[in-house]
């Protein structure tokens, strides 16, 4: 009766535990050929002719690095508190794989005792125990793998937090250079508006001017001084800012003595759509994706009956001494043990993952779009931005004639004094539109970097940990 049983609950079982799908997504069949933000770009000759690979000439053509920016990003790579915290991270990854490759190792355990019974003598016990889980249906391999795939995608995570490291010192010390170069905008216009004011006050006075343009010229003045102070305390907050992200105490004592450098136009840049695959943080997520595949995998075969090896070796004796060389014996033994009746609970289990891997399916695609968007909006940004500079360097200058030319005409009576106003206000917007454009022209470049996944300097010494993926072997569920 029993051998007729036992086939047929195993059959069922094996019926009841289908394998589950496969994934539905591969990362090759989802990047363009071409970015559309990029028509008709092509190789830069000059560079072409050096032979450098893609990655040199990007490296080249964005060349955002200073001595002085290149210190400042070694020293956050060194003090970031928060590359220190991904540090961890990535640690605590690799002692989980190592825990799961322990797994498939038998354990081995030394087991002694001492009884004492009633009218009786000591009872001393040694033994040696073993248990070895085989696997079978490999769930435990599956396992492994997960911790693998896990382990991968918390380095590619690492190499992320490193280049979004670097682009925030890029992108702050940027921000510094402006707000400094707008406090000695500020404190130049502040200086000249109050150079007019003394001229007003002296022809008022010898009855030249009028008092509501002495009025309008002091309000003009107090309200430069007020722009100043919120202005340097926008400096301060840069300052500490950076300080943060270097590691340092944010007492705001970071100069920036350099000015905003004018890059080059970004045109014959090749950027390939597949570029996009060196990105850290979408191979951590494709990591994570190929990693919950393997959960499911496991939560699977965990559902089929496991078999356990024992073994063991040992005696007991009344003396210490009498316990090595008599009534020692040993046995070994195996258990298959199967789950007839859980409540659902390991199927409902299997159906968690295959549920988690399809929210990571969409997560990755997700990713990847929002990769495809930051490269796209870059692109569009350059053109933008560049045509935006070349205009208000125009108007700069206009703006500056016209300014001069309002106060001489003013005193000479020619031009009243609200017209000489509106030439200062204007003046002061070109040239403050002119710093904000460098600033976000350099910036933008360091967006499209971080986008295209690219390193910021070749020649930085960063800790970069490379993903080694063609050790992972690809999950069949």
């Amino acid at each position: 009766m029993i051998k007729r049983v036992w086939p047929a609950v195993i059959a069922s079982l094996l019926v009841g535990c289908a394998a589950p799908q496969p994934l539905s997504i591969q990362p090759d069949a989802i990047a363009p050929e071409q970015w559309s933000s990029a028509q008709g770009m092509q190789l830069d000759a000059h560079d072409s002719a050096k032979g450098l690979d893609a990655e040199a000439q990007m490296a080249n053509f964005f060349g955002l690095h200073t001595p002085q920016l290149l210190t400042l990003v070694q020293e956050a790579l060194a003090h970031s508190h928060t590359l220190a915290s991904a540090r961890e991270k990535m640690l605590q990854s690799e002692l989980a794989l190592r825990i799961a490759k322990a797994d498939r190792f038998p354990t081995v355990g030394l087991t002694s005792g001492i009884d004492r019974v009633e009218d009786s003598g000591n009872t001393v016990s040694l033994s040696a125990n073993a248990s070895w889980s085989v696997d079978i249906w490999g769930e435990l391999s599956a396992s492994q793998k997960q911790a693998q795939l896990e382990y991968a995608a918390a380095v590619a995570t690492f190499n992320q937090e490193q280049i979004t490291l670097i682009a925030d010192v890029y992108r702050q010390w940027f921000q510094l250079q402006e707000a400094q170069l707008l406090v000695d905008l500020l404190t130049e216009r502040s200086q000249s508006l109050q150079s007019d004011l003394e001229v007003i006050e002296s022809g008022y006075l010898n009855g030249l001017y009028e008092a509501l343009d002495l009025y309008l010229a002091r309000n003009d003045a107090n309200a430069q001084v007020a722009a100043l102070a919120e202005q340097e305390q926008v400096l301060k907050e840069t300052q500490r800012s950076l300080e943060q992200l270097l590691g340092r105490y944010p007492d705001a004592a970071i100069g920036a003595d350099e000015a905003l450098p004018l890059i080059p136009m970004m045109s014959d840049v090749p950027l390939p759509a597949s570029i996009i695959k060196q990105r850290p943080d979408l191979q951590a997520s494709w990591l994570t994706l190929l990693a919950t595949d393997q959960a499911l995998a496991a939560a699977h075969r965990a559902r089929f009956p496991s078999l356990t090896l024992t073994g063991s070796y040992g005696g007991s004796s009344d003396a210490l001494s009498n316990l090595v060389g008599s009534n020692l014996a040993w046995s070994v033994g195996a258990s298959l043990a199967a789950t007839i009746f859980d409540a659902g609970q390991r199927e409902a289990n299997q159906s968690i993952k295959a549920s988690q891997r399809r929210e990571q399916e969409q997560v990755y695609l997700d990713a990847v779009y929002t990769a495809f968007t930051e490269v796209e909006n870059a692109l569009t940004a350059e053109s933008s931005l560049r045509k935006q500079y070349t205009l208000y360097l125009e108007a700069q200058d206009n703006a500056k004639q016209a300014e001069s030319l309002s106060f001489e005409r003013y005193q000479r009576g020619l031009e009243d004094y609200n017209t000489v106003l509106e030439a200062q206000r204007r003046s002061l917007d070109a040239q403050t539109n002119i710093l904000s454009l460098r600033r976000a022209l350099l910036q933008n470049r360091v967006d499209l970097m971080v986008a295209l996944g690219g390193q910021l300097d070749p020649s930085l010494t960063v800790e970069h940990t490379p993903v080694n993926t063609s050790q992972v072997e690809i999950p069949h569920s």
